[in-house]
Order: structure tokens, then sequence, then C-alpha cells
């Protein structure tokens, strides 16, 4: 789920927060291992589409639960229910891993796990009220996550990361932006931890297509536009900045909006859009399979998002 919003904002960058100098802050570095990723990707495709309410929905939840302990999270899960925009009342299952949890200083990463119930932009109308895969749109954040969750797996991090696995964010209709994104929305408001803060927080959504590049969403940009500058930079340091253009997207609704609203910290949206504000074509339909991720697009998210955690302060 994306919804655009039609608004301009005017932007002006100002100040450095993000090491400046270019020097490492701490001594945190890690290896994203893109071959663990794509493995992700696969087993999540096996389970079928993720709707909530159905078995694969609970059968995932379970395994993502299960793998993120394997690898040595803390984990807590926040379940309710919420009524989606055609009144259907369905369970809700946020997954939240954390690595050091009682550092004071934390940095979110998230991404939602659930697949949309129907495929509205399906060519084929027999197909268009079946559920999608949602390999990409859903499961390449599933990835970046648990990539991410491996690579400090056993460390002896100096500041605590989070990890959040958002549920049903993606039953809901393009003309009623609140109806998406039902789980970041919940959590905003019944955070786990209690009075969560990060520094920052980056949410993960279609970011494993063969392809991908990574603009600046508008509402990141004007929130968040430390974080913007530091990916860019991180980007950069690992020769990845082509994968980072700086031509404008958006703004869109999606979970790191929530987030930032109701949290109050700085937040941003990696997500693929063209500069014509085009979804890659398989969004929304049966095509978004694992034929179309890419594990250099995974490593060029998961370790720049790495990068960036080795800069801070």
């Amino acid at each position: 789920m994306k919804i655009l919003i039609p608004i301009l904002f005017c932007i002006t960058l100002s100040g450095c927060d993000f090491s400046c100098s270019g020097k490492p802050k701490n001594t945190f570095k890690a290896n994203y291992d893109e071959n663990y990723a794509f493995e992700v990707i696969q087993k999540y495709e096996k389970f079928g589409p993720k709707v909530p309410g159905t078995e694969a929905h609970k059968n995932t939840g379970d395994w993502l639960v299960s793998e993120l302990k394997r690898l040595g999270a803390t984990v807590v899960e926040q379940t309710t229910t919420a009524v989606t925009f055609d009144q259907k009342t369905i369970p809700v299952r946020n997954i939240i891993a954390q690595y050091n949890p009682k550092a004071n200083t934390r940095y979110l990463f998230s991404a939602h796990w659930d697949n949309r119930p129907f495929a509205d932009q399906d060519t084929d109308p027999l197909k268009s009220h079946e559920p999608v895969p949602g390999v990409n749109d859903g499961g390449s954040g599933v990835a970046i996550l648990l990539g991410i969750a491996k690579a400090v797996q056993g460390m002896d991090l100096p500041f605590g990361i989070d990890l959040a696995l958002w549920d049903a964010e993606d039953w809901g209709s393009p003309h009623n932006p609140p109806s998406y994104c039902l789980g970041s929305q919940y959590w905003a408001k019944n955070p786990v931890p209690a009075n969560y803060h990060a520094q920052f927080g980056i949410n993960y959504d279609m970011v494993g297509r063969l392809g991908s590049v990574f603009p600046e969403e508008n509402y990141s940009l004007k929130n968040a536009p430390e974080v913007i500058e530091g990916l860019h930079r991180a980007a950069k340091t690992l020769g990845y900045q082509d994968y980072f253009p700086t031509y404008k997207i958006g703004p869109i609704v999606d979970d790191h909006y929530y987030v930032r609203e109701l949290r109050q910290f700085p937040m941003v949206d990696l997500i693929y859009m063209t500069q014509e504000g085009g979804f890659p074509p398989e969004w929304h339909t049966h095509l978004d399979t694992s034929e179309y991720i890419s594990r250099d697009v995974l490593k060029v998210v998961g370790q720049t998002s790495l990068e960036l955690l080795s800069e801070q302060k």
C-alpha cells in the first residue's frame, strides 16, 4: 500500500547532526548477507498470501517470531483487532524485535509483513478479487529486517536496534489513506515498549525489485532531512550512490507517516518509485513474486542502512 498525496513542500536543508566529518563515531560495523535475505524472501513466498485472518498469515507470523528469536532478538508481539474500510474485523499482529533492549539510544527499522487481499491492479479481472503474493510489496522489507537481525546477532552494540514488523498495512481503499497502515497506527498510539522514542527510523517498502532505486520521498524529506542526507552519504561511502537519486516522489502515506506524526521522531520511507510517479508493474498483482527480486538491491539497501548506523555519534 502506498497513497500519494499531491502536496508540494519547500525544503531547506540546514545543520548536520549525522557525523558531517565523515569519521565514524562508534565502533559498530556489520555486514549484510544478501543470500540469507533472498532465502527469507523464498521462505516468505512459500507460505502464500499473508492476508490477516488466514492460516498463511498465522503461520508466517509464527515463523517470523521463531526466526527472530533464533537470531538473538528479544521479541514482543502486539495483538489487537481492526475494522477495515470494507467493514471486515481482522486480527492485527505487530512483531517487535529488540537488540540491546536496555540501551537508551535506539534506532528503529520497520516494514509491513502482510499482503493485500485483492489484486486490484491485475489486468486479469478474474484475478482481481484474489490475494496477491506480495513478495516485493511486503516480503522485501521483511528480508531487509531479518538481514539486519542476522548482521547484528551476537554483537556488543553501542546502542539499541529495534525491528518492527507492521501488520494490516495493505488492506485499504486508495481513496481513504487512513484505511491503510492499521498496524503501525495502532502501535504509534500504543507503543511497545511504552513511551518509545528512537533517534530516527527507516521504513522499507518495495525495496527488492530488480532495477530499483530509492528517491527522496517528500514526507521524509520534510520531517527527517538529516536522515535522507545520512543515507546519501552512507551510500556514497559504499559506492551505491546511483541507487539513491535526488529526484522527489510523493508525498506518500505509508507506515513511516503515522510513526512520525504520533511518536515525533525522524522517520523516512525507502520505497521505489519512478520519476513519473509509478510503482513497479507487479504492484498489487499476481506477478509480485520472487522472480523479480534482486540480491544486489537487497544488499544495497541492507548494507547502506548498516553503514548509516556506523556513522552515528
